[in-house]
């Protein structure tokens, strides 16, 4: 696994292949750079073997091969971060074990389900839970339950998306229960309908790349355009569909963080808030104990004291 790679050490493995940059050295040969990833995490990788290099051209997104190469420091890395010269790609064979490859979430999926019904029931409003029975259900929930919440940046694992849902609504909730005089109803279907565009925007295939409408369309324009249709279907009262769709709307806050709209209710604020807290609180999880660790998505060095 990467997370035991050790400098020195001669590396055969499957491991999934990330590209980042193919182009010519000083020396007039060609070279290509990316990263390397399993469940265990991720390491840059340099090779300069113009047959393997071609190879890689040919990648399109993540894609799995067997590695051969040797682990050094990069030294461009002001980190002395570990890097991989490979020396050669090949293909997997029918045999290989990739079950590694995929990152999976360590939380319980039978009681984050359980969590999920327990707040559907909490909606106090037969068309607010009706629109939600109707969402998690069939194969958009089989998927909800496997899909990663990023590709890398957070809850970038498999049940991943499921996994932020509810814990945003739990801190929705909770928030919400302190503030007082805010509808519940609205923050429990905002907050786990917030992300659901994810399904189509980003795929649980290896390296979580995004789909064609993902990049054209993005997830919270898929949101919006998912809840509408089930909610006029449902014949949703305008006023309480156009409250729903400003929260799904606003979520990111602000619009240089990709929101179309701002947050401009209770409601709003409380599940934009609840969804960046608990998108920070996720970077710990790749933190070590008592440890600096430089974490790229918040730009700063983070210390868990692992209490």
């Amino acid at each position: 696994m990467i997370s035991e790679f050790t400098v020195g050490q001669k590396v055969h493995a499957a491991l999934l292949v990330r590209i980042q940059k193919i182009g010519i050295s000083s020396n007039g040969k060609p070279f290509a750079r990316g990263l390397l990833e399993d469940a265990s995490g991720q390491v840059g990788f340099i090779c300069f073997d113009e047959e393997t290099v071609n190879k890689l051209r040919l990648i399109e997104q993540p894609v799995p091969y067997v590695i051969a190469g040797t682990v050094d420091v990069n030294k461009f890395s002001a980190e002395m971060k570990l890097q991989i010269t490979v020396q050669k790609i090949s293909d997997l064979m029918s045999e290989d074990d990739i079950s590694h490859l995929l990152p999976v979430g360590d939380f319980n999926k039978a009681e984050y389900e359980t969590l999920l019904r327990k707040f559907i029931n909490m909606v106090k409003s037969p068309v607010m839970r009706t629109l939600l029975e109707n969402i998690f259900q069939g194969q958009i929930y089989d998927q909800f339950l496997k899909n990663p919440a990023g590709m890398r940046l957070h809850h970038a694992y498999l049940g991943g998306l499921f996994q932020h849902s509810i814990d945003v609504t739990k801190l929705a909730v909770a928030m919400g229960e302190q503030i007082g005089g805010v509808d519940k109803d609205l923050l429990i279907a905002g907050s786990l309908l917030h992300d659901i565009g994810k399904l189509r925007e980003i795929s649980a295939d290896f390296g979580f790349p995004y789909t064609t409408e993902g990049r054209l369309v993005g997830h919270i324009a898929i949101t919006a355009i998912m809840v509408q249709s089930c909610a006029e279907k449902l014949k949703m009262p305008a006023n309480t569909l156009e409250q729903l769709m400003h929260i799904l709307l606003s979520h990111h806050g602000d619009v240089e963080k990709g929101s179309p709209v701002e947050c401009e209710t209770k409601e709003a604020f409380i599940v934009h808030y609840a969804d960046e807290l608990d998108s920070v609180m996720n970077q710990f999880k790749t933190a070590k104990n008592d440890t600096w660790t430089y974490n790229k998505m918040l730009q700063r060095y983070l210390l868990d004291r692992g209490v």
